[in-house]
């Protein structure tokens, strides 16, 4: 498949603040398709990585320059992070940027029904929760009340869908100890789920029931710092429940290959539109033609 220019151009809007935490602004950048006439577009929350522990809103800018020459109102947000914030704070800011774009609808042009999320690493678990939980497992957070923090589909870019793998495969690698006393602290220093394990209530995957939305899953077969078999267990966990799911599954690629091999990178983002636009109505499909460059290819 090869990647073909877009459909729209874009203007952004820097530095605004999406809510209050603890006294603490969190700011985020939108991307606006522009010149675009439709009375409402879709709008997708997009989460960067960093082990929860590093990064900013302009990491995925790559990502976020494509999802708007697609049509989408692309939030890209700076959250909470360790070490002085654990989960589920980051979670709260996400379902918070949620919100703010529900809550802003109106002034944006965009359907508050038709709301998706991307996210990579990190973010690609935050992505994978938002797709998953509702107000019923408590973890909704108090900012940008009045609005919903569901949304309609997600992509997951090798994303911690099961934190349990880190705790329960062999382990390997040479930070697998500090990993270990790293995912311990993230997951349970807060106490927020006393009934049960910290690293299951930390996972999305504990929360997958059928009221999950469709989720997009891309993951190297050789990543080495978010296993593989997460992707794996989770997908297959959707497909158990009913629920709308696909995965790119690549050999010989690891953790953050899609910075290095960047024709590949733009064959799965079209990949990524296609899946959304089987569930989001009004996305702009990449205009392709077969080649023998597919998504698994080098």
């Amino acid at each position: 498949m090869h990647f073909e220019p877009e459909s729209y151009e874009y203007t952004t809007r820097r530095g605004i603040v999406y809510a209050h935490a603890e006294g603490r602004p969190l700011r985020m950048t939108l991307y606006i398709p522009d010149p675009d006439d439709r009375p409402a577009r879709p709008g997708m929350v997009l989460i960067h990585g960093g082990a929860w522990l590093l990064g900013t809103r302009y990491q995925q800018a790559w990502y976020c320059r494509q999802f708007a020459r697609a049509g989408f109102v692309v939030m890209t947000i700076d959250y909470r992070l360790m070490p002085s914030h654990a989960f589920p704070k980051c979670l709260h800011d996400s379902k918070a940027a949620v919100r703010w774009l529900r809550l802003h609808a109106g002034e944006l042009r965009v359907d508050p029904e038709r709301i998706v999320t991307f996210g990579a690493s990190a973010g690609g678990h935050l992505a994978a929760f938002l797709a998953v939980t509702g107000p019923e497992d408590g973890l909704e957070g108090p900012e940008n009340p009045g609005a919903r923090s569901d949304v309609l589909a997600a992509v997951s870019l090798y994303g911690a869908v099961d934190l349990t793998c880190y705790r329960d495969l062999p382990a390997y690698g040479p930070l697998n100890d500090v990993t270990r006393r790293f995912l311990d602290e993230f997951s349970g220093r807060e106490g927020f789920a006393p009934e049960k394990h910290a690293w299951e209530a930390a996972s999305p995957i504990t929360y997958a029931r059928k009221t999950a939305k469709p989720i997009f899953f891309v993951h190297g077969r050789s990543d080495r710092i978010v296993h593989f078999e997460q992707t794996e267990r989770f997908h297959r966990r959707l497909q158990e429940l009913g629920i709308p799911t696909g995965l790119i599954a690549l050999p010989n690629r690891g953790h953050g290959f899609d910075y290095i091999f960047t024709r590949q990178r733009r064959d799965i983002f079209c990949e990524m539109l296609s899946f959304l636009g089987a569930h989001v109505p009004d996305v702009e499909e990449c205009a392709s033609t077969a080649g023998p460059a597919g998504p698994g290819a080098g």
